[in-house]
C-alpha cells in the first residue's frame, strides 16, 4: 500500500484506506444498504473511544481515537465514490448562510 502522508488530500487518503481495507480482508458496502448501518456503528463506536479518552483525560488516546473516526469515515467515503472534499465544501458554504448560532440558546 501506498504510504498515507500529511499532506494528501481528503479524497486520495480515502483511496488509500479503501486500497489497505481491501487487503486487510474487510468489507465496506459501496451503495446505502444495511451493511452500511453495521459501518456507521463502528464510526460511532471510535467516537465513543474518543469521549472515554476525554474523560480519562488522555490526549494521545483522544488522537488516535479521532484519527480511527476519520479513517472509518473515509473508508465509507473512497468505496462509496463520494468526493468529500466537494461535499465538505459545499455543506460549510450551506453552513455559512445559516443565521448566529442557527438559532439555538445553548452553546453545547
Amino acid at each position: 500500500m501506498d504510504h498515507i502522508s500529511p499532506g494528501n488530500s481528503l479524497n486520495e487518503i480515502a483511496r488509500q484506506v479503501k486500497r489497505w481495507r481491501e487487503e486487510k480482508g474487510f468489507y465496506t458496502p459501496s451503495q446505502l444498504d444495511k451493511d452500511t448501518l453495521g459501518k456507521l456503528m463502528l464510526v460511532v463506536t471510535e467516537v465513543s473511544e474518543a469521549a472515554e479518552a476525554v474523560r480519562e483525560q488522555d490526549r494521545a488516546l483522544f488522537t488516535e481515537e479521532i484519527a480511527d473516526v476519520f479513517i472509518r469515515l473515509l473508508d465509507i467515503t473512497g468505496t462509496m465514490g463520494i468526493d468529500i472534499e466537494k461535499a465538505i465544501a459545499r455543506k460549510m458554504n450551506v453552513n455559512a448562510a445559516r443565521p448566529f448560532r442557527h438559532k439555538k440558546k445553548l452553546d453545547l
